[in-house]
């Protein structure tokens, strides 16, 4: 209990440590003081435009959407009983990012509150041909994973086209939102996403002990009355929400869904009801410190908060991949 207290504290903490770096650094260095009169609307010089409609949105927006992008990772991973397994390895980023696109350049003028109903859309479809395919024929989680791969490869190979296809000027600010980015983003955006990510985040967790049940295996999950088929549908579902409403907002932030629920378990252990409120803080950490340090490392120029955490993010993919055979050879 001592070490769960710790590691919520100590992650709080640093959330709060990294929001203030966020509203303070970029292309243009705001002094505390100038922040806190800004937000607290005190006597003093203020930077109204980039703290109050600039940083301090897409910094919330990195928080809920990190947040939701571990919980789904750790979804995902405990249904394929696989720790490689993340949204985006099983196709459920791909998809969601597709069906957005594709929405984006066919309805130009489509208001951003639809966003993230069609990119459920896409991610639901994704997951949903997974999920038959599993259901149809019995797999192993692994082979499960690699179905997953492929949907996911044919999506991206369908965004590619697109991209290829269609007039330069109309991809231009979906090609930065694909790389992961959260420039441009204000209060209508988060507007848009937090009131579903926060209702599906609390569905989540609640529904933790489900996770320790399915952990054990369909047969002993279903030898204590458990309907293994209809909540390995609904965790499934929430999992594909979480990661397709995060993508129709900040893009495809591929890697958060795979480390943030490995850093959760190895700070307060693998039992669900602990590893959820870690995995959730610790992936809003990730995308806000990854957003942060985009725009801080080449100011004026921002790096998406997606190629920074591809770029710790891959090594810990191949980390991963080592122990976990090792740890099997054993």
């Amino acid at each position: 209990m001592t070490r769960t207290l710790v590691s919520l504290f100590g992650l709080s903490l640093a959330i709060s440590i990294t929001l203030y770096w966020s509203l303070t650094a970029g292309a243009v260095d705001i002094p505390l003081q100038t922040v806190l009169n800004t937000l607290f609307d005190l006597d003093g010089e203020q930077q109204q435009f980039i703290v109050n409609r600039s940083r301090l949105p897409r910094s919330l927006i990195a928080i809920v959407t990190g947040g939701a992008l571990a919980l789904s990772g750790v979804i995902i991973q405990a249904l394929l009983r696989n720790p490689l397994a993340s949204p985006k390895i099983v196709g459920i980023n791909s998809g969601a990012a597709l069906a957005v696109l594709l929405a984006t350049l066919l309805l130009p003028s489509l208001p951003p509150v639809w966003l993230p109903l069609i990119a459920g859309v896409g991610g639901v479809i994704a997951a949903g041909i997974v999920y038959l395919l599993a259901e149809l024929r019995s797999v192993s989680a692994a082979r499960l994973a690699l179905v997953g791969i492929a949907v996911g490869m044919t999506a991206d190979a369908g965004v590619d086209f697109l991209l290829v296809t269609a007039d330069s000027y109309a991809v231009s600010a979906p090609l930065v939102w694909l790389t992961g980015s959260l420039w441009g983003r204000g209060w209508s955006h988060l507007a848009t996403v937090w009131p579903q990510l926060v209702v599906l985040m609390l569905a989540c967790l609640a529904m933790a002990h489900r996770l320790d049940l399915i952990r054990l295996g369909d047969t002993q999950a279903m030898g204590l009355g458990m309907n293994i088929r209809v909540e390995r549908f609904a965790l499934l579902g929430l999992a594909t929400f979480l990661a397709s409403i995060s993508v129709s907002a900040v893009g495809v932030l591929g890697f958060v869904g795979l480390m943030a629920p490995h850093i959760a378990r190895k700070l307060v252990g693998g039992r669900h009801v602990v590893v959820l409120p870690v995995a959730m803080l610790t992936g809003a950490l990730l995308v806000l410190l990854a957003d942060a340090a985009g725009r801080s490392l080449m100011p004026p120029i921002e790096v998406s908060a997606g190629i920074l955490s591809a770029m710790f993010g891959a090594p810990f993919f191949i980390f991963l991949l080592l122990t976990t055979r090792a740890e099997r050879t054993q």
